[in-house]
């Protein structure tokens, strides 16, 4: 006689231990979801995690804490206050203001014209004289000729022929020889003439004008 299983008492048997394994599952996964860390990269650049125990206690220490870095407080700026309304005011002013220089008028001195030369009268009523006459001439002119040294050496003597303008107030100028006798005697001839003092001016119609004169003068080597 054979004897038969029964289906409901064989799963009886299978379903508590199954139960277990899956209670033993679950807590498996639990524990390895706490215990997972985070893999370290190692220099090489690969994944494994670095074991703390292989590092030497000598290279582990404690870092020194930082010092907070001192903020040195610079000093505060000098700022300059604000303009009031008075000084605002005060430079629009002065640039409003146009600057005038002052320039002293100049004053232009006009040149006096000269007053025209009176004619010279070549016959007037009277004719210019030296004063004291032709002997205080003739002595003036003995006194004051120095003759030339070169004339003396070369001989030259002879009578010169001097002309020559007597103003107004008696003084004489334009003096030139009409007729000479060499070129030193000629201009010792006009150097005494010069020398002269004012002479007596000559008349007409009773006022004094410039007149021309003529005299000779004798260089005589003795």
């Amino acid at each position: 006689m054979e004897l038969k299983k029964n289906p409901d008492v064989d799963n009886e048997k299978v379903k508590v231990p199954l139960i277990f394994l899956g209670f033993f599952i679950v807590a498996s996964l639990i524990t390895l979801s706490f215990s997972y860390e985070t893999p370290v990269m190692a220099d090489d650049g690969s994944d494994r995690e670095r074991d703390k125990s292989e590092i030497p206690e000598e290279m582990i220490e404690e870092q020194p804490e930082e010092d907070e870095p001192v903020v040195q407080e610079l000093p505060e700026p000098d700022i300059p206050p604000p303009p009031t309304e008075e000084s605002v005011e005060e430079e629009n002013v002065d640039e409003d203001e146009e600057i005038v220089v002052e320039t002293p008028p100049i004053v232009i001195e006009e040149e006096e014209e000269p007053e025209p030369e009176a004619p010279i009268v070549d016959y007037p009523d009277q004719e210019a004289a030296f004063p004291g006459g032709i002997a205080a001439m003739k002595q003036f002119l003995a006194e004051n000729i120095n003759y030339p040294e070169v004339a003396m050496e070369l001989g030259d003597q002879g009578k010169v022929f001097v002309e020559f303008v007597v103003n107004k107030d008696g003084s004489i100028e334009q003096v030139k020889v009409l007729r000479g006798v060499s070129r030193e005697i000629d201009r010792e001839a006009k150097r005494v003439v010069r020398s002269m003092p004012k002479w007596t001016p000559a008349e007409s119609s009773g006022e004094a004008v410039r007149a021309r004169c003529r005299i000779p003068i004798n260089f005589i080597l003795q």
